[in-house]
């Protein structure tokens, strides 16, 4: 059982970054995307490690650390993996709690137009 054990830490750590991100330290996760303007105003508590290596992929270009499309699409084909071992856990966080909420959302993302209210009558 402790092999088992060790097993899955070691797969989470190695394969499952985005994963590891998300669970462990919400408030770095989003803290990532915000930093990057990414173009997602949230994402899910399910599957969050899937959700934020694709919100990763989005926004503008940019260079450095987690940047390289392909590293991104391989950790989010490992995150797949480790959010589906979580899910109990992160199904009853999802519930409780909600979505992530990144806090300084792109103003580069198309809004919708705001309606105007109709003017009193008198």
């Amino acid at each position: 059982m402790k092999q088992l054990w060790m097993g899955v830490t070691l797969v989470m750590a190695l394969g499952g970054c985005g994963t590891v991100r998300t669970v462990s330290s919400e408030s770095k996760a989003v803290g990532d995307l915000a930093e990057w303007n990414s173009y997602c105003p949230e994402i899910p508590r399910m599957y969050s490690g899937v959700a934020y290596q694709f919100c990763n992929l989005t926004g503008p270009e940019r260079k450095g650390i987690h940047s390289d499309p392909y590293e991104i699409l391989i950790d989010m084909a490992a995150s797949g993996v480790a959010d589906t071992i979580v899910l109990p856990y992160t199904s009853y966080q999802q519930y409780k709690l909600g979505n992530m909420v990144i806090p300084s959302f792109s103003p580069q993302m198309p809004q919708a137009p705001a309606q105007a209210l109709p003017e009193p009558s008198q």
